[in-house]
């Protein structure tokens, strides 16, 4: 019987390749998850660019079709909170009669954001660590926390000017912001109706765009805060009672007031890993207390 001449690997040959198979294997691993740990580590990073960006364009966008800066302001430049007038038409009046050009915050009462509070409710405005200070029976008439009444009560109105030399202009007004001593602007046909200074002025003069209602449109403010412990950025708007968090990421926090009304704005945020993302943006309201005229966006 003659042997075949056929012949099958030998357990040497075998072993070797199953050695080199997971030589092979290992570092294929290795290579794959070398791969998934920097694309986690990529997206993490890209979320958190994206968290932070979002949260940059809700304040910067606010802030540039607002009608009136709030905080900061010239009393303490360098905050971690910043607040400025909301877009809430209450009496939903417009320019021209174009729903296109709303006339936003311009008919306050000497408590500028009616909430019976002197300047924000809760918030230390002037940043003399006092909050709400001097609680007297002016209605929150002290709107940027300056001072005693009456002298520093409702003591700069829209003129342009910064009437108590504190820096900030036409932040403090009576509820005839202008001060004319008739309804609107004096000699004015403010709401373009064919007549001025219509109705009787009164004692207050509280009508400030002659539509036959009073104090009806106050700043309805948009605010941020800051929470360090929690790395939390919370927007919140008092009078509709709604609060959202931006971000539970942030590290810094900082609003630069720079006169006469551009703010810088500084945020950052830090990753679960410790990567960071730092945005820096300087921002102006382009129509500081609306006047009458068409709004440009």
């Amino acid at each position: 019987m003659r042997a075949s001449s056929e012949k099958g690997f030998t357990l040497v040959e075998v072993v070797m390749a199953v050695a080199i198979m997971g030589i092979i294997a290992a570092g294929t691993t290795a290579l794959i998850s070398s791969y998934l740990d920097s694309h986690a580590h990529a997206n993490a990073k890209s979320q958190l660019h994206r968290e932070g960006l979002m949260a940059m364009e809700h304040m910067t966008d606010g802030v540039r079709r607002c009608t009136f800066l709030v905080l900061p302001n010239a009393h303490k430049p360098t905050r971690d909170i910043l607040a400025y007038s909301g877009t809430i038409n209450e009496d939903d009046d417009y320019y021209f009669n174009d729903p296109l050009f709303p006339r936003i915050d311009e008919d306050a009462y000497n408590d500028m954001n009616a909430d019976g509070k002197h300047g924000i409710a809760g918030i230390d405005d002037d940043g003399d660590g006092s909050i709400d200070e001097f609680p007297g029976f002016w209605s929150g008439g002290d709107d940027d926390e300056d001072g005693f009444f009456p002298a520093t009560v409702n003591e700069d109105p829209i003129d342009g000017v910064d009437n108590d030399g504190d820096g900030n202009i036409d932040e403090d007004f009576l509820e005839n912001g202008v001060t004319s001593g008739a309804m609107g602007i004096a000699g004015m046909d403010d709401d373009g109706d064919g007549l001025v200074d219509e109705q009787d002025a009164g004692p207050f003069w509280g009508n400030d765009d002659e539509d036959g209602l009073i104090d009806e449109d106050p700043l309805n403010e948009t605010i941020y805060t800051f929470d360090s412990g929690t790395n939390t950025l919370r927007a919140s708007c008092p009078f509709t009672g709604e609060s959202s968090v931006l971000s539970t990421h942030v590290t810094k926090f900082e609003v630069k007031y720079q006169a006469p009304e551009e703010i810088k704005i500084t945020l950052q945020l830090t990753g679960d890993d410790g990567e960071t993302v730092e945005f820096v943006e300087h921002v102006y309201p382009r129509n500081t207390f609306q006047k009458t005229g068409r709004r440009v966006r």
